[in-house]
């Protein structure tokens, strides 16, 4: 008699089902519709006498597990006479492959092979298991992190288990064609809830396969639509407004009574908003899974299920409130979402030594591991033991450590090992994000130089290439869609630099302009080719030339976190595997990769991967030296492996010594701080947020603002800080203000004599708003440059007249800051160097305000929403 189905194990090429005893019951492979098998095949024990037994049938007992967060089977096999036989079964690239370990010299095979796909003999080990099948935990796993969102939950462990094994399950029986090894009309649900999750490049190979072959049905359409709304794709759009004209769409229909049944009604209640009913619906569903955290119906896995689990678990995740000021609302996520999947892995190390501790470590390590030691573990030295520091009762352990001493200069690459008291379990190593084989490398400069000094002086203006000018043109077109192509190039940009310069700018920073479909190019498609609508190579040549020949630094945007779908790499990824998908971060090949805010035209580099560094680093001395840029903003930097940060840093040090590396990094204070060594400069978003607080909505007063300030001055040692208002991933500062152009004034005055490298986003300047919230479309903060009568003259003069104060001001760009007075309406405070001293008063209320100051001989009269700058020159708003 066969073993009962138990489990499956596959990776889109092979899908094998196991038996309870470990046996073969069935594989599918090349493609996951075509049987290879006949009949089952069982494992046999190879005695050192020659004779074989099979692994099965009386007297054993076995047990079975799937190592965590992957699909790698384990099954432990003993016999009444004593004989232990601990396997592991793992899909390896096209071969379903058997690691065992056993008693003794007996050897461990399948009764019979099937040539490559499944080879015959099994690999014998006594130490760590072989690659390949002890692997880390896949990035579908960790993505179980979203079940803490969940409120009321009483089983969380159960629920974050089962929603591990769903997304995983699903992706073993999703076919490299796009189809999925499930029934007509499951498989549209299936799609729609990989959508749901964030594994939208999933979905879309789904949906591409369905309407190319014969699938363009109402169910099919009922889930494409939905998955339009996330996803943009032209030919997509085109054919299903053809199935919705023949056949229109259907949703889909309940299931029968079941796991998938009784997720079914947890579904539509959480949908409803019915939670308590969702919630213990969801519960009752757990209690029939198997113990290997499957649904199981008729012979094989109930994919149904598992996709309603997924459905079930977003629907119950509460809605984000309605974000006043978005960007702001959620600036820790990231770094949150990174944490909890490196612990899922089983420990977390953020990659970043603790600032001003001379290399000391932390890392956290999962509280149900049962730890016997964490060493550091460095190239060419032994390794250094960490100790546990004292910690709360059910609180994830942290463990510190130091590096050894380095010369100045040297780069320090070390991993972080964590040993299990298990003797026979392989160690555990710590992550910043998705676990690594074999551990992630870390890197610590040991003396990295400071910012360049040009950036203390500097006055920044941002500029969006495709919405700025059009060369020969007086107006770009009027705001239709914010998406659009508007046609801005770089020479329109350089015919219009003089205005720039105006604002007393001496660094400007142009959006990508590598190869890229869109209007905002961090879709790029090319690391090293200037989009053909900017002009291309000459044209940058040539707007580089512009602005040194008038004393102005070019920064370029930089994306080391992701590509477009289009990039070479990226299609030779999906196309041909091997070496080209190791740039990118596929945990199942080619559908199921990491995508920056699962956008899917946007696949994440995998920056961990040191030949994936190496190219970056040679990608942005290129934009250095063929172009004479003189640094790069970069994108998202919370997103990139932190060891590149000190790769980077050190190349374009090498081409250009005063070289800037400016990061758009978000986070909690104490996590930005330790960017200090790795980035020269990163933009005070903290900063952005309480001036846009207290200066457009009028939320805050000016004694409040004044104490978070004092609190917030010195959070960065080490690092340069770029200030600014507003940029274009954010609603603009005049929209947050309700188009009160006097608060703009003071919110610029306030900018322009703070301490940092004050930056001006396009358009500011000249009164430039927009239609509605950049929540409901980021792009909506970007509509084309005003020209022309159409700009604000006033506010334009107010600008430059900061822009020349400041720049003829050593106290206004470099001198400390001294709080001279704070009370509920104004705030004023001095900037000293050497013998200059410049004082600024701000009035945050809509009154007239008289003051005393210390220092000056008259009272300071503000008008409502006023501000004063005295002694270097004196601007009244």
């Amino acid at each position: 008699m066969s073993a009962r189905f138990v489990a499956t194990v596959g990776n889109g090429r092979l899908l094998a089902r196991i038996g309870a005893d470990g046996s073969l019951l069935g594989l599918s492979g090349p493609h996951l519709d075509k049987e290879l098998l006949v009949r089952p095949v069982h494992a046999t024990l190879e005695l050192p006498s020659g004779r074989k037994r099979r692994i099965g049938g009386r007297g054993w007992k076995h047990r079975r597990e799937y190592v965590r967060g992957t699909n790698t089977l384990w099954v432990m096999s003993r016999h009444a006479t004593g004989i232990k036989v601990e396997r592991r079964i793992a899909a390896i690239d096209d071969a379903l492959c058997l690691a065992f370990r056993v008693d003794g010299e007996a050897d461990v095979s399948w009764a019979h092979g099937l040539e490559s796909v499944l080879p015959r003999a099994g690999i014998r080990f006594d130490g760590v298991w072989p690659p390949g099948f002890d692997p880390p935990p896949l990035a579908g796993a960790t993505r179980a992190s979203v079940v803490a969102r969940v409120p009321h939950l009483s089983d969380r462990a159960a629920i974050t288990g089962l929603y591990a094994r769903s997304l995983l399950v699903i992706a073993q029986h999703h076919d490299r064609s796009g189809a999925f090894a499930a029934g007509r009309g499951d498989d549209a649900l299936i799609a729609h809830a990989l959508d749901v999750c964030g594994e939208r490049g999933a979905a879309r190979a789904f949906f591409e396969w369905a309407v190319d072959n014969g699938r363009a049905d109402p169910q099919v359409a009922w889930a494409l639509d939905r998955h339009l709304r996330w996803s943009n794709s032209p030919s997509l759009r085109a054919r299903l407004d053809q199935i919705q004209a023949d056949s229109g769409t259907q949703p889909p229909t309940p299931p029968a009574p079941g796991s998938a049944a009784t997720l079914w009604g947890a579904w539509q209640d959480a949908v409803e908003g019915r939670r308590a009913g969702a919630i213990a619906a969801l519960h009752a569903a757990a209690l029939k899974r198997s113990s290997l955290r499957l649904f199981i119906a008729g012979g094989g896995v109930d994919l149904r299920a598992h996709a309603l689990l997924l459905l079930t678990v977003h629907a119950l995740i509460p809605a984000r409130a309605a974000a006043e000021d978005g960007f702001f609302e959620h600036q820790a996520t990231a770094q949150n979402a990174r944490r909890a999947r490196a612990l899922y892995g089983g420990a977390f190390h953020a990659g970043m030594p603790e600032p001003g501790t001379n290399g000391q470590v932390i890392a956290e390590v999962r509280s149900d591991l049962e730890v016997s030691g964490v060493t550091l573990e460095m190239q060419d030295r032994l390794p250094e033991n960490m100790e546990e520091m004292a910690e709360s009762p059910g609180h994830d352990a942290r463990w510190v450590g130091r590096l050894p001493a380095a010369d100045a200069g040297d780069v320090t690459r070390y991993r972080i090992k964590v040993h299990l008291r298990d003797p026979e379990a392989s160690p555990v190593w710590a992550s910043a994000s998705d676990p690594r084989a074999g551990g992630q490398e870390f890197a610590f400069d040991t003396d990295p130089p400071p910012p360049p000094e040009w950036v203390r002086d500097a006055i920044c203006y941002h500029v969006m290439v495709d919405r700025f000018a059009r060369a020969g043109e007086e107006k770009m077109p009027p705001p239709a869609d914010s998406t659009a192509l508007y046609g801005g190039t770089l020479d329109g940009i350089g015919e219009h630099i003089e205005h720039i310069e105006s604002l007393g700018c001496n660094v400007l920073w142009l959006s990508p302009v590598h190869k890229s479909p869109s209007h905002h190019g961090y879709d790029h498609e090319d690391f090293l080719e200037v989009e053909p609508r900017y002009g291309g190579d000459e044209a940058l040549e040539r707007l580089v030339k512009a602005a040194h020949s008038r004393g102005m630094r070019v920064l370029l945007d930089f994306v080391p976190n992701h590509t477009g779908r289009g990039h070479h790499l990226f299609r030779d990824a999906i196309e041909k595997d091997g070496d080209a998908a190791a740039y990118y971060r596929f945990w199942q090949w080619p559908h199921y990769y990491r995508s920056f805010s699962d956008v899917i035209s946007l696949p994440e580099l995998d920056t961990g991967n040191r030949t994936v560094q190496d190219h970056l680093v040679r990608a942005a001395q290129h934009w250095l030296t063929a172009y004479g840029a003189d640094g790069i903003r970069c994108d998202h930097v919370t997103g990139v492996d932190p060891a590149f940060w000190v790769e980077l840093r050190r190349g374009l040090r090498e081409v250009k010594p005063d070289a800037l590396i400016l990061g758009e990094a978000t986070g909690t204070t104490d996590w930005l701080a330790r960017y200090t060594g790795r980035l020269d400069a990163i933009f005070d978003f903290d900063l952005t947020y309480y001036v846009r607080q207290a200066l457009a909505r009028g939320r805050m007063d000016a004694a409040a603002f004044a104490g978070w300030l004092e609190e917030h001055e010195h959070a960065f040692p080490g690092l340069a800080l770029a200030t600014l208002l507003d940029n274009h991933d954010m609603n603009r500062f005049l929209w947050m203000a309700n188009g009160n152009v006097e608060r703009v004034k003071l919110a610029t005055t306030l900018l322009m004599t703070l301490p940092g490298m004050p930056v001006i986003y396009y358009g500011s300047e000249v009164g430039l708003s927009q239609r509605h919230d950049a929540e409901i479309e980021n792009a909506e903060a970007r509509l084309p440059m005003l020209w022309g009568g159409e700009q604000n003259q006033d506010l334009l003069e107010h600008f430059r007249r900061l822009g020349r104060t400041r720049r003829g001001s050593p106290a206004l760009r470099g001198g400390r800051l001294v709080t001279v007075l704070a009370d509920k309406e104004v705030f004023a405070f001095e900037r000293v160097a050497g013998d200059e001293r410049v004082v600024v008063a701000l009035n945050f209320s809509e009154q007239p305000q008289r003051r005393e100051l210390p220092g000056l001989d008259e009272p300071v009269d503000l008008g409502p929403l006023g501000s004063a700058v005295s002694e270097a020159s004196t601007i009244r708003s």
